[in-house]
């Protein structure tokens, strides 16, 4: 269970990558293909805010995953609330208070415990 979890884990740190080349895109077709300078700063961005990710993860998805797992009662919408809560809490705290920036930290700490949830099912 112990490398499933690790593994799961991994998988969910790809969450800023996919949401900076989302995003990157996004507004590189909005704006009429206005460059590859706004795809790399909104993709580096996402990378330079990973740290969100990581605590939401280490901090509330992973146990409270671990704790239903432990009472065998495991909803996938209560482990993407908890990515979504540290997701906002650790933006609150670390990078940003309001914003575009809480919405999207929040965004990808979700699209992370996601990812944690895709990997636990893939991996078993």
């Amino acid at each position: 269970m112990k490398q499933q979890l690790a593994k799961s884990v991994a998988l969910s740190f790809l969450s800023p990558l996919l949401t900076g080349c989302i995003l990157g895109l996004y507004f590189v077709i909005t704006n009429h293909g206005s460059g590859v300078n706004v795809f790399i700063s909104l993709l580096t961005g996402a990378i330079v805010n990973a740290h969100v990710v990581g605590l939401s993860m280490a901090l509330f998805v992973v146990p409270g995953y671990i704790y239903l797992f432990k009472i065998n009662k495991i909803h996938y919408s209560a482990i993407l609330t908890l990515g979504m809560l540290g997701g906002g809490i650790f933006s609150y705290l670390f990078a940003a208070q309001s914003g575009a920036g809480l919405v999207i930290n929040s965004f990808m700490a979700t699209m992370a415990a996601g990812l944690f949830l895709y990997g636990l099912r893939r991996f078993a």
